[in-house]
C-alpha cells in the first residue's frame, strides 16, 4: 500500500531498503563533495593528483623526486615520503591543510 506522502520508489517491497541506504550514502558523498569544494575555495589543496618518482621522469614535477616519494600536483607541489602519506593527505585534507600556490 501506498501512502500519499511516501514516495513510490520507497514502497516496492525488499528493494526499498537498499534504496533508502542507496540515497543515504549519495547524499553523504555530496557532502562531503562541497566540503572539499569549500576547503578548495578556501585556498587549501585536497590533493587530488600526483606524481610518483621514476628514475627517467616523464612530468616535470618528477623531477628531483627520490625513490618512493610522491608529489603533489593538485596545487602545493607538495612531496610525501610515500604513497601511503600522499594517499592520507588525500583522504584527509583538513587535519593538516596546506596552501594551495
Amino acid at each position: 500500500m501506498f501512502h500519499p506522502d511516501e514516495p513510490s520508489r520507497y514502497a516496492i517491497g525488499p528493494e526499498a531498503g537498499a534504496l533508502r541506504d542507496a540515497d543515504i550514502e549519495q547524499a553523504a558523498n555530496a557532502a562531503e563533495g562541497r566540503a572539499r569544494d569549500a576547503h578548495y575555495d578556501a585556498g587549501f589543496c585536497t590533493h587530488g593528483s600526483a606524481v610518483a618518482y621514476r628514475p627517467d621522469p616523464h612530468h616535470p614535477a618528477q623531477h628531483g623526486l627520490q625513490p618512493g616519494q610522491v608529489r603533489c600536483t593538485a596545487g602545493c607541489n607538495t612531496v610525501f615520503e610515500s604513497d601511503d602519506a600522499w594517499t592520507q593527505a588525500c583522504t584527509d585534507p583538513y587535519s593538516d591543510p596546506i596552501r594551495r600556490h
